[in-house]
């Protein structure tokens, strides 16, 4: 299977899915706040896999030196470029 074939077969996953995570991006004061919010399509309250999401990203996290946990589902970043290389870990590597 080519690399084509796998990215399709990822975006064809992800459509089939009823509720998606998605990581948000905020710019507050001197700090870009990152927060998971969970995309359903019956505007549920949030499953299980916002639960693992937060879970993975609490452990990748921990040993970010400019970062900082603010609340259950959000993070402050220093830095825009962290936050945004962050983001692009959470959608190439956490289990959804």
């Amino acid at each position: 299977m080519s690399a084509l074939d796998e990215i399709q077969a990822v975006v064809f996953k992800w459509k089939e899915n009823s509720s998606l995570v998605k990581p948000t991006l905020l710019r507050r004061n001197n700090c870009y706040r990152l927060q998971l919010v969970e995309l359903t399509d019956d505007n549920s309250y949030h499953t299980m896999l916002l639960d693992k999401c937060i879970n993975w990203t609490e452990d990748q996290l921990k040993d970010w030196i400019d970062c900082k946990r603010m609340a259950w589902d959000m993070w402050d970043f220093k830095k825009r470029k962290d936050a945004e290389k962050f983001i692009t870990l959470f959608h190439l590597s956490c289990p959804q």
